[in-house]
């Protein structure tokens, strides 16, 4: 093993809260009340097909629109393809869909909320041996470039990570592998000697696809069972015990 990428949410910043606060300032901001807790939302969210920032907004404009409460379709045997009926049969215009991704990105990046984000404290403590130990460390992770530049200088782990590729340096997210690898390539790894650790459905997908070795962590957004199923050859409680295992 020569490099070792990262997602970011759930992993290295510890966005549950305020990504729910965020999703019900954003229904606010036409008109509609998410009824849910952030664990519910965290979890429906790391669904590999809702993933997506833009797609899970969608995702939750059907489900408040049409009554529906979030834990109650997890609850459910196929909570996706029940959603995904959701929004099909319930289109969002082009006016609301602008308003929504406006109010959340103004609500993220508000300096009151973002500087209450707190970092994953067993991922800031395991990259930190990963990093001393030697080994080259990058970040791929859906979210904005300067949302993410800004946190991290701000929390002081930016240094950490050789690269940060983001989902405004490819033409898809994950679950495609692009970002992979291209954060490959810009570290000059190898991916078949490259670990990839997250803790989505999407994140295992998208490492498995770059032929990276896929290695899952535990947040709350994905059961351990449907991690391992998916391809992860290790599942772990945090980067912390990933890296005591790993430490040189």
């Amino acid at each position: 093993m020569k490099g070792i990428l990262l997602d970011m949410e759930g992993v290295i910043r510890d966005s549950k809260n305020a990504f729910h606060h965020a999703y019900e300032k954003a229904l606010e901001a036409v008109g509609l009340k998410l009824n849910s807790y952030p664990a519910a939302t965290w979890k429906l969210r790391g669904f590999a097909e809702l993933n997506h920032q833009d797609t899970f907004l969608k995702a939750l404009y059907a489900i408040v629109k049409n009554g529906e409460d979030v834990t109650r379709i997890l609850w459910k045997k196929y909570p996706v393809e029940y959603v995904k009926e959701l929004m099909k049969n319930t289109p969002i215009s082009k006016e609301e869909m602008e308003k929504m991704q406006e109010t959340y990105t103004k609500t993220l990046t508000n300096p009151t909320i973002f500087r209450r984000i707190p970092p994953v404290r067993a991922g800031k403590k395991g990259a930190k041996l990963l990093k001393d130990s030697g080994y080259t460390l990058g970040i791929v992770t859906n979210a904005k470039r300067e949302y993410n530049k800004i946190w991290m200088q701000d929390r002081e782990v930016i240094d950490m990570f050789e690269t940060v590729i983001t989902s405004e340096d490819a033409s898809q997210p994950k679950p495609s592998p692009e970002m992979i690898l291209k954060a490959c390539k810009k570290l000059g790894l190898r991916p078949s000697e490259t670990y990839y650790l997250g803790d989505s459905e999407a994140d295992i997908m998208a490492a498995k696809a770059a032929g990276c070795i896929p290695i899952g962590i535990m947040s709350g957004s994905t059961e351990r069972a449907t991690l391992k199923k998916l391809g992860a050859k290790e599942v772990y409680r945090s980067v912390t015990e990933f890296a005591l295992k790993f430490k040189r």
